[in-house]
């Protein structure tokens, strides 16, 4: 059984290949992956259809995606491939029992010679079917969502991902009691410092799971949001785990943050805010004084005019203060749009171009700030 898992795979695809060309025997370039057969079918079906283009690819798309599957999508892959890694972990099991029976022959006679094989074996099978089972549960979750990105399942995904490890952990546990006759209770028997290490090594591992159970059941934030913490850690969260959130900054770095720093935080989720502010601050000169009032009117004309976005009633163009240098103007203008992304980024700057075709238009001219660099 053991040897089966190196040629099972290529055996099973040569079968499925010579099936479609026993089936399909008049489709030339026919392969498994369906790639040369497109051109094949089309040719064939416009024959029947040369007046209607979309029925001729749907026919062929149609004809590829059910009478011959690329061999991955079908059920003998997914046989094939469970049957080979099966046999791949018994070639390790084998490899492991033959070093033992090696080390016992060479004098190596201990207590735990006896049970290498069985532990291993166990650890290594129980291992690979958890595995399974939760790539399974991740496909049937994606299923009923309709999609890979499972937003707020993202809880019960990582809760049953959980519950897996733990059902794994009590069934290896209970298996080296049974197997080499310690109990689980015997491995923390180490007296008073042990119990000390164990308790501040867990308290860690207790308080990051913790902060990962509140960050999910808050559902302020979920995977593909893009937010901003009150820290100044911004981004888009690409995976939100037990342990840490990693988020990817807008350079594309990715950055793992230990959820116990992001728990207490103000957090701005920006992908879950509709609309989006554009706020500017002109210094107008002392001179222009008396153009101001032209040029709030014309800047609020060409905003109204480019922004087809703009929020009724949420544009204001004031002149706010006198300062020692210039005179202050301020446009804020709101806008139906999320802040974030690349439309927000194109309407910001319609807006900025609205103000410089203002100022341009009404001849008013702009105050240079005063502030010095330093040497």
């Amino acid at each position: 059984f053991a040897l089966i898992g190196w040629g099972l795979m290529p055996l099973t695809n040569s079968i499925y290949d010579l099936y479609t060309h026993l089936t399909h025997p008049n489709i030339e370039g026919e392969q498994s992956s369906g790639r040369g057969m497109f051109s094949s079918l089309k040719e064939k079906i416009e024959k029947l259809t040369p007046w209607d283009d979309e029925k001729v690819k749907e026919k062929v798309h149609r004809v590829l995606d059910k009478e011959i599957k690329p061999f991955k999508d079908t059920f003998a892959f997914h046989v094939a491939d469970h049957i080979s890694q099966a046999s791949k972990i018994g070639i390790l099991v084998m490899t492991v029992d033959i070093f033992t029976l090696i080390g016992k022959m060479m004098g190596f006679q201990h207590v735990i010679m006896d049970h290498i094989t069985g532990v291993f074996s166990k650890f290594a099978y129980s291992s690979w079917v958890a595995y399974r089972i939760k790539l399974l549960k991740r496909y049937f979750l994606e299923k009923s969502m309709g999609t890979t990105d499972l937003g707020k399942v993202n809880l019960v995904d990582n809760l049953l991902d959980g519950t897996i490890l733990v059902l794994w952990l009590m069934r290896m546990l209970d298996f080296l009691e049974v197997e080499t006759g310690y109990a689980v209770k015997s491995l923390f028997s180490v007296g008073a410092t042990g119990t000390l290490v164990f308790g501040l090594a867990s308290k860690d591992i207790a308080s990051q799971t913790m902060a990962g159970l509140s960050l999910h059941l808050s559902e302020k934030i979920f995977e593909g949001d893009q937010v901003k913490f009150s820290d100044g850690t911004s981004g888009t969260i690409t995976r939100m785990g037990w342990f840490e959130t990693m988020i990817q900054n807008s350079d594309d770095v990715v950055v793992g943050v230990p959820n116990s720093q992001l728990t207490g935080q103000r957090v701005y989720n920006l992908s879950r805010t509709p609309q989006s502010q554009v706020k500017q601050t002109l210094r107008i000169r002392y001179e222009d004084a008396s153009k101001i009032p032209l040029l709030l009117e014309t800047i609020k004309e060409e905003i109204r005019t480019d922004c087809d976005k703009l929020i009724p009633g949420r544009l204001r163009a004031h002149w706010s203060n006198f300062e020692d240098d210039h005179l202050q103007v301020v446009v804020d203008a709101h806008f139906s749009i999320k802040p974030t992304g690349g439309e927000y980024h194109d309407n910001r700057q319609k807006v900025l171009q609205a103000i410089y075709r203002a100022v341009k238009k009404t001849g008013v001219s702009f105050e240079k700030s005063n502030v010095k660099v330093g040497k």
